[in-house]
């Protein structure tokens, strides 16, 4: 019985709100656009965000195929679980970014020890093999990064046991270490494996300096970088190598003068240093525009890919081959990683990354472990991953990269698209003769959202809070015409609709 009534007054309830706003005049018309109806039928005062789209309008197309990195023990992991590997394929991810340097069991490292004074070493590559090989089943290929140029003064972590440093340089003697590079490149010729990309020397401005004035130390790794380059483009020329740091601006500059051709604009990106230094606003602010944008130390990649284009007569592909929104790891990782505004973020870059025809974004990093880090890191966060090594388990920034990766590919048009609010992103394109629009929710309050230019049903695929980041998941449904529905604060929305 009093669910009878329950039921009874509801109706009425229903009934005399609609009759209400039937009868609002007219010349109100400007309030109607801050009253919609939900999915469910529930009338909603939140404030209203039109999304336009054109499908018959083609901007360009996109380059972006996406990426992440395996360091530390992942890389062990991924190639002994085969969920990962499932996890990864699922997604598409079509470049994974190792390093050969770091000290796990078993090391990557394929060189046991280097002999200096014949330029030799002792040779392993059964974990380097095993690793390639899992990487290429599951439609990716590897972005080998070879030795670190410097840190805190002990380069000798992160080369080759054995190989001597250059007392005046502080770096490896140029002609050893371009041996040890080669000998990379002739073991997967030999094997006619199709390894293409490496970077030489991860992040160097650790070694020279940030933006650095005095360029004593650039001109040194500039000189090894060319010796070591052209040793492996012999050895190989269809290879394509870089480094991290070109689109700095004093690098930039010095190499247009200095250094042999890069084959690829490479750049890292993280948008904070600190676990405290900026709100979610400003994160989202930071994913838009540092390092697409040039800023007081780096050139923005339209300028780097038009200034190279002009000297030396070569259209680029760009690379973003590390990026999280913080890079603070020593007393804990940002817990806002594998949040919704960690979700946020990352589309916000993988949104950018398409605008600014990059040609890959890899996220660093693919896993890492909840109960490893809640162990021995103070501030509770859960490490660098998009997925929990404890379980197999997802977090948000693996869903958005799924929801984007199984909807994009190389070529596919971008169609006109406009979003009615600076705190709504939107992008759309055109993907196996479907319509697909990328609606980013910047604010952490409810928005009700109206797509106009679609007729059809729209399937959606969403995240937001109203799921815990513990034990997320992707919501899937269908919006009828006139396509409305609710966003209840950050959300990351894809909607597909079959074209006629």
């Amino acid at each position: 019985m009093a669910n009878n009534k329950l039921k009874t007054l509801f109706s009425m309830s229903f009934i005399v709100s609609l009759l209400i706003i039937l009868l609002i005049p007219s010349s109100l018309g400007s309030l109607h656009s801050e009253i919609s109806f939900s999915i469910g039928g529930t009338i909603s005062s939140y404030p209203t965000v039109n999304i336009n789209v054109d499908p018959n309008k083609k901007t360009s197309k996109n380059n972006l195929s996406l990426g992440f990195q395996l360091d530390f023990e992942r890389w062990k992991l991924f190639v002994d679980r085969p969920a990962q590997r499932q996890l990864a394929q699922n997604v598409g991810f079509k470049l994974i970014r190792v390093f050969d340097f770091r000290k796990t069991t078993p090391r990557l490292m394929p060189c046991t020890y280097w002999d200096e004074a014949t330029q030799t070493g002792t040779w392993d590559w059964t974990q380097v093999d095993a690793l390639t090989q899992a990487i290429f089943s599951v439609g990716a290929e590897p972005l080998f990064c070879l030795g670190w140029a410097y840190y805190a003064g002990e380069v000798h972590r992160f080369i080759p046991d054995g190989m001597a440093i250059n007392p005046n340089t502080q770096l490896p003697y140029s002609e050893s270490y371009a041996a040890y590079a080669i000998e990379w490149v002739k073991h997967f010729r030999e094997l006619d494996w199709p390894v293409r990309y490496y970077e030489i020397l991860n992040e160097p401005f650790a070694y020279f300096g940030w933006n650095p004035q005095d360029t004593t130390k650039l001109s040194y790794y500039v000189d090894l970088w060319n010796t070591v380059a052209r040793s492996m483009r012999q050895e190989n020329p269809n290879i394509l190598l870089s480094q991290d740091a070109i689109t700095m601006k004093t690098v930039f500059d010095y190499w247009l003068q200095h250094g042999d051709n890069v084959d690829f604009l490479d750049f890292h990106k993280y948008d904070s240093v600190s676990i405290e230094e900026y709100t979610d606003a400003q994160l989202f602010d930071l994913a838009e525009r540092n390092r697409f944008e040039t800023t007081t130390s780096f050139y923005g990649v339209d300028h780097v890919q038009q200034e190279w284009f002009n000297s030396r007569g070569a259209w680029l592909p760009l690379i973003n081959s590390e990026s999280n929104l913080n890079v603070a790891a020593d007393d804990g990782t940002d817990p806002r990683i594998q949040q919704m505004s960690g979700a946020v973020w990352t589309a916000l870059v993988l949104r950018g990354g398409i605008m600014k025809g990059l040609s890959y974004n890899v996220y660093f990093e693919f896993s890492s472990s909840k109960s490893w880090e809640l162990n021995n890191r103070q501030s509770g966060g859960l490490g660098f991953g998009m997925t929990n090594t404890d379980d197999n388990q997802p977090w948000y920034p693996y869903y958005v990269h799924q929801m984007i990766g199984t909807n994009l590919h190389v070529g596919d048009p971008i169609v006109e698209a406009t979003s009615s609010s600076s705190e709504v992103r939107v992008l759309a394109w055109i993907n196996q003769e479907n319509l697909i629009i990328l609606v980013i929710c910047k604010t952490d309050e409810s928005r009700v959202l109206n797509i106009n230019g679609v007729e059809e049903t729209l399937n959606f695929f969403k995240i937001d809070n109203t799921i815990s980041y513990e034990t997320p998941s992707i919501q899937e449904g269908t919006i009828e015409p006139p396509n409305t529905l609710i966003m209840e604060g950050y959300t990351v929305l894809l909607l597909r609709a079959p074209l006629h």
